[in-house]
């Protein structure tokens, strides 16, 4: 067998990347064995990228990349990257009722507020704050095989409404996120915040909710997956509201258990890929005066696993048209 030019470090969840050299990612058979080694452990980290071209090089091995449909976060310098945090983009809010946080993001999947979930995507971090400011990614393939037989045979053809939510405040007392109350920030506790807020109103108004399936049989592995993101879920299809917001409870307990999770602590210019198919993810957040700054491409190849729960929505691209 060829050498792929690196070697595989397996973690609890997923996998690193080590010796993988600068220019190697244009050597097909390097680029078929980082492939078959994503598709294997949903995860990859690599250190030490330390440039936007070197990040887009990368994450190219994996498929080619799209634009994000939010344009409020695409980077300036290039179309297929977009920007995380960074001075003057978050607003705080207050967690717990004690816990002031920017950047904090509930569990979730990229784009499933649309009906085309991403393939995946890769966040390289620039700028680390001092405290906090963890990724955290959870392996739902490996949460659905240990699920007992009784509740996978609720889940099959179960479909679920989701929503996109631009405010945390929304997310009050929302199953599937791991704080117990929210506040927006004061103007003392975060100054500028009411301004960055508004300055993002109405974005969830250009995406209309969608019905995705609460299972995915991954179209490459085959594997099953729990097909859920947590923070955008209204209602399973069906059932009443208190039956439902019961059962995301405890599907999204199932999911967070350590031993699904993986929570990475960023050192600048790491990287980490992650199957969007396979894995939801979520973001700590970290001290409003600390700056956390990353970009992140998405990969292209979107699954169509959704509808629109009003068939007579317009697609976001129609609504920015109007």
């Amino acid at each position: 067998m060829a050498d792929p030019g690196f070697t595989i470090v397996p973690m609890p969840v997923g996998a690193e990347i080590i010796g993988l050299e600068a220019g190697r990612e244009e050597n097909p058979t390097t680029q078929r064995a980082l492939y078959d080694a994503w598709l294997e452990h949903g995860i990859l980290l690599f250190r030490g990228v330390d440039t936007i071209e070197r990040h887009l090089a990368i994450s190219r091995c994996f498929g080619e990349l799209e634009i994000h449909p939010v344009p409020e976060v695409r980077y300036a310098g290039n179309p297929y990257l977009i920007e995380l945090g960074g001075a003057g983009r978050p607003s705080a809010y207050v967690f717990n009722g004690t816990d002031l946080r920017a950047n904090r993001i509930a569990w979730h999947r990229d784009t499933a507020y649309t009906p085309d979930i991403c393939k995946g995507a890769m966040l390289r971090m620039l700028e680390v704050p001092e405290h906090e400011g963890e990724t955290m990614l959870a392996d739902t393939a490996m949460a659905y095989d240990d699920l007992p037989d009784d509740l996978k045979k609720l889940l099959e053809g179960l479909e679920y409404k989701a929503t996109i939510r631009t405010e945390h405040l929304s997310t009050l007392g929302h199953p599937g996120i791991f704080w117990s109350s929210v506040r927006e920030a004061t103007d003392a506790e975060d100054p500028g915040g009411a301004e960055r807020r508004a300055r993002t109103a109405g974005i969830d108004q250009r995406y209309p909710s969608v019905i995705h399936p609460a299972v995915l049989i991954h179209p490459e592995s085959g594997r099953k997956c729990l097909f859920l993101s947590p923070t955008y879920v209204d209602l399973f299809l069906g059932m009443e509201q208190t039956e439902s917001d019961a059962l995301l409870r405890r599907l999204t307990d199932h999911m967070l258990q350590p031993k699904y999770v993986y929570k990475h602590k960023w050192v600048p210019n790491d990287a980490i890929i992650w199957d969007n198919r396979r894995f939801m993810h979520a973001g700590m957040g970290n001290l409003p005066g600390e700056l956390r700054y990353g970009l992140r491409t998405t990969l292209a190849g979107p699954l169509r696993t959704g509808r629109y729960f009003d068939k007579d929505a317009k697609a976001p691209a129609e609504v920015i048209a109007d």
